[in-house]
């Protein structure tokens, strides 16, 4: 993995703008997961500040969740109103292009095969941005899940749901059941940028990095991917180094 480092939030969002705009122009098609949560923010308003002006930049690029919740969570997708209302109301990205989990659908389980299916036919992920939760999830896989898990409905751990409360803008109603995108459809990707910010994410960004590859730490089979970058702040890095 290659380990970036920033001095603060802000200078992770601009380093995930300068990626991500960059992994753009070489590929306008580009078929993208795109993170929700509070370390994403920041990032989406600098894209929107800087772009919004011309949204044919991003007209072309295929727009894939990485995971949902479940009702009573919004039916419409508690994530993905995050999503939706910071990213894809203003760049423009034509609602075909647009694959969000159908969490209301009665079978979530053939819902989550066709979600595969809708990224094979894509020609897979070119590019998978996520965050890394406190007790080393990644997408939803809580500890525990396995390295050859595909997309899927899960079970939270309630420390995940109370996590998700303590951002600043809730989405509406959250549930104890998701689904998620699987560990191995993660390594599927083709690149994997995971955007790590605050000192509470020091324990599991040190095992993702240095720990053994385990499933109690989903996070740490990212060092079995062959195109993954680390962005994290100095907070989160904290004692140890990193190159800028």
């Amino acid at each position: 993995m290659r380990l970036i480092g920033a001095e603060d939030a802000a200078d992770l969002a601009r380093r995930a703008v300068a990626l991500l705009v960059d992994r753009l122009e070489a590929r306008p098609e580009l078929a993208m997961a795109v993170p929700a949560g509070r370390t994403p923010r920041a990032m989406y308003g600098l894209l929107a500040s800087g772009h919004a002006a011309d949204p044919r930049r991003f007209s072309r690029m295929r727009v894939f969740a990485v995971d949902e919740l479940c009702p009573p969570a919004p039916p419409d997708g508690y994530f993905w109103r995050q999503i939706r209302r910071e990213f894809l109301d203003w760049a423009g990205v034509p609602p075909p292009q647009c694959h969000p989990f159908r969490v209301d659908a009665e079978d979530l389980a053939a819902m989550c095969g066709a979600y595969e299916a809708a990224i094979r036919r894509a020609g897979g992920l070119d590019l998978l941005m996520l965050g890394l939760g406190p007790n080393g999830h990644l997408a939803s896989n809580e500890p525990g899940s396995a390295f050859d898990s595909r997309t899927r409905p899960v079970d939270l751990l309630s420390g995940t749901v109370d996590y998700i409360l303590t951002d600043e803008v809730v989405q509406g109603s959250v549930s104890s059941r998701a689904v998620t995108l699987g560990l191995a459809t993660i390594l599927e990707a083709r690149e994997v940028v995971v955007l790590v910010s605050g000192a509470h994410k020091r324990r599991p960004l040190r095992a993702m990095l240095e720990g053994p590859v385990t499933a109690q730490m989903p996070a740490s089979v990212l060092q079995r991917h062959p195109r993954c970058t680390v962005l994290a702040t100095r907070e989160a890095l904290e004692p140890r180094g990193a190159d800028g």
